[in-house]
């Protein structure tokens, strides 16, 4: 996505005049633009993955709009045009589950969920099942668009199962320290616990149903911190089975979704390093990678 000015402004103007707010369509192979779709309203603009999902299918795209009110253009990539814009109140940001439907956060803790997107979209809000005055989930947290599956985990580590859909499952939450033999992270102001953070703190491998995430020991509101420690975490045992040191802080992990997946870490001197996800040995690295988040297809 882009956002510009009018081009035959003069330069410089960047507070007034017209604005434009575009998908581009891209060779993968080439590079080669292949078309821009004009969209409406206004980009959210914060590095956000969940701001723009593609379904699995492809053929459906999800924008999310602040302006200030929130709401999700729909696009057709097929046709490469706008379907229709769907008011989220009160709900932000975008979890594709299906061609028809997907679901947002909303700032009571709930779920929403836009189904029906074709002909007459409907706003479902689930009960609240994350505490959002003191303990947020993650905007990045991870969820497969092909299965609906995703894993909201918060700021003290507790990781809320969802299966998205027309009608959200939840299964009961786990906590990712108590995974790993410790205490549940305290929620009280200046209490030191183990607890994720950084830009992109969580990554699931699908197939081996593995989880990797950044930790670090803080207090409380402590996200935004880098990770000093990588956990592997079985997900259907609900176990931390590995817990490797980073000599760098890190912040910033993912992982490619292949039979041999590769792990990706950018830590805080700007280096990319690659790592076997199976070992957790170092293969290579990449230097000097800036403003750069580590996010890998699906395939």
């Amino acid at each position: 996505m882009s956002n510009s000015t009018n081009t035959a402004q003069k330069p410089g103007r960047y507070n007034r005049g017209a604005r434009q707010d575009l998908l581009d369509v891209y060779d993968g192979t080439t590079l080669k633009l292949l078309s821009e779709i004009t969209l409406p309203g206004r980009i959210y603009m914060a590095p956000l993955s969940p701001n723009f999902v593609v379904t699995a299918s492809g053929t459906r795209a999800y924008v999310y709009n602040m302006q200030p009110a929130s709401s999700v253009v729909v696009v057709d990539l097929k046709s490469r045009k706008v379907m229709k814009t769907i008011d989220t109140p009160g709900c932000a940001l975008v979890y594709a589950s299906a061609d028809d439907n997907f679901s947002s956060l909303c700032g009571n803790g709930s779920l929403a969920t836009l189904s029906n997107l074709q002909s007459a979209p409907s706003l479902v809000r689930s009960e609240p099942f994350f505490d959002a005055q003191n303990d947020p989930v993650f905007e990045e947290s991870p969820n497969d668009a092909a299965t609906g599956n995703a894993l909201f985990v918060t700021y003290s580590g507790v990781v809320h199962p969802v299966k998205l859909g027309v009608t959200p499952a939840f299964a009961n939450a786990w906590s990712l320290t108590e995974s790993a033999g410790l205490g549940r992270a305290s929620l009280n102001t200046g209490d030191l616990a183990w607890r994720p953070g950084g830009d992109l703190p969580v990554a699931v491998h699908r197939a081996t149903r593995r989880m990797f995430v950044l930790m670090h020991a803080g207090e409380t509101w402590s996200h935004k911190k880098p990770g000093t420690e990588l956990w592997v975490v079985d997900i259907a045992s609900r176990q931390t089975i590995r817990r490797m040191e980073l000599e760098t802080p890190v912040s910033a992990v993912s992982v490619s979704q292949d039979s041999k997946p590769l792990l990706y870490l950018i830590d805080t001197k700007q280096t990319l390093r690659i790592l076997d996800a199976a070992t957790l040995k170092e293969l290579r690295t990449v230097e000097n990678v800036r403003n750069v988040v580590p996010y890998v297809p699906a395939s």
